[in-house]
């Protein structure tokens, strides 16, 4: 194992205890990052997204996501929470948004801002990002960093289509940490900013983030577990409702769909996708030119948009229905974006090209490479081709670059191990008749 891998971080665990070797993990990842041995199933930190298909195929919690515990905010003296717009999607109706937000100051935080507050002001950053980049077409949104982590891995090609600035949440974290550190007179390390999140992959780009210069925030807490905290003192809020900034119209963020929406204008083309397997589709037709003649395309790896992410709590259908409801009801308040603006031309929301995460390669000598190829072929043309899974590698092709790569054996093939039984079965049965015969 390279360092390089020791050192990867994932924000999905597997609990050996519990898992059995079913391979239904196996059969939903889009990086074949996952192989079951010797009834365990194993996560190749190296080809792993965070996409968090995962955890929701596992009927036995055998994967389960981390983020970090709440008592961490203690270690600073000024804590802020910055909310992610699928956040407010999770409450009954009953719990109005101003009630939701109101209940974070109750866990301990001094500050609490929310993503939509920087919504509209990143669709205008897109649209100034894309007019100068006119000879690169089509770029492709960096909000998702399961998609970000894609694009290394499987289409490194398209790395330079990515837009290179910063998401929302990573925004919203430059800009406070200054504003906090002129205001309240403290140091760097005094200010803990935390992202409550909706997936996997966002508590990973907290932790391992991709083209940053410097970690920008201080760790990130899932939507689900926030939830479960703050609902001993939603019934107290409920009585005594507080009067509390909110900003309804920057929540649509949240929803797949809408950002390419509000991008889209006179000279700019945008196409909005969802689901990682129409990511991936996606991707393989831009890899390929055919979809060029769009400006920008925004990619989201969960189900309607981050209101789909596997740490939320409510269905993504229902979230995105109360969502609406609170655009639609709601008054945004005039934000001053003055000092955004100057950041902005600063330079401060650019990000660092990315590499690719060539893992997918059999050797990175070419012909030892090559070499490999040939053995692999040849196991191949002796695998049934079934794709089954039954030997704990997603395919009957990863299962022969397995074997090459030395991580198998042919035996591990379930379907012609029984296959050589019964033949040498027959074989048995035909010698005894032979015999018989002969007598």
């Amino acid at each position: 194992m390279s360092k390089q891998e020791k050192e990867y971080f994932h924000a999905l665990h597997i609990l050996e205890d519990n898992c059995t070797g079913c391979t239904s993990c196996v059969r939903v990842c889009p990086t074949e990052a996952i192989r079951v041995r010797d009834r365990k199933a194993k996560i190749d930190s190296l080809r792993c997204v965070d996409c968090g298909n995962c955890i929701e195929a596992c009927a036995f919690h055998a994967i389960i996501p981390r983020s970090d515990t709440l008592d961490v905010i203690h270690n600073f003296k000024y804590k802020v929470a910055i909310i992610s717009t699928s956040y407010f999607g999770q409450f009954t109706e009953d719990v109005s948004y101003e009630v939701a937000k109101q209940a974070l100051y109750e866990l301990g935080f001094d500050d609490v801002q929310e993503e939509a507050m920087v919504t509209q002001f990143q669709v205008e950053m897109i649209r100034d990002y894309i007019r100068a980049n006119r000879d690169k077409r089509p770029i492709l949104s960096s909000n998702c960093p399961t998609v970000v982590r894609l694009i290394q891995l499987k289409y490194p090609s398209l790395l330079s289509n990515l837009f290179q600035l910063e998401a929302p949440m990573s925004i919203l974290t430059r800009y406070l940490r200054e504003s906090i550190k002129q205001e309240k007179g403290l140091e760097e390390n005094e200010i803990g900013i935390f992202l409550i999140v909706p997936c996997v992959a966002h508590v990973t780009a907290v932790h391992q983030p991709e083209g940053a210069y410097k970690h920008l925030q201080d760790g990130a807490f899932s939507i689900g577990m926030i939830y479960g905290k703050v609902r001993e003192y939603i019934k107290h809020l409920k009585n005594n409702p507080p009067k509390i900034e909110t900003f309804p119209k920057g929540l649509m963020w949240a929803l797949s769909g809408v950002q390419a929406d509000l991008v889209d204008c006179e000279d700019i083309r945008a196409l909005s996708v969802n689901g990682v397997d129409n990511v991936m589709e996606i991707l393989s037709r831009v890899e390929d030119h055919y979809l060029d003649q769009y400006d920008f395309i925004v990619l989201r790896s969960c189900t309607n948009g981050c209101v789909g992410g596997c740490l939320n709590v409510e269905n993504p259908f229902v979230a995105m229905s109360r969502i609406k409801k609170m655009i639609k009801e709601g008054k945004d308040k005039k934000i001053d974006v003055h000092d955004l603006i100057e950041l902005y031309h600063a330079g401060e929301f650019d990000v660092a090209p990315l590499s690719s995460r060539p893992v997918l390669e059999l050797d990175k000598d070419i012909k030892k490479a090559i070499v490999k190829m040939k053995k692999l072929n040849e196991i191949l043309t002796n695998l049934p081709g079934l794709n089954c899974c039954a030997c704990g590698s997603p395919s009957c092709y990863a299962l022969a670059e397995d074997i090459v790569q030395g991580k198998a054996t042919i035996e591990d093939c379930i379907v012609l191990l029984r296959r050589h039984s019964r033949e040498e079965e027959e074989s048995k049965q035909e010698e005894i008749k032979s015999a018989q015969d002969k007598v």
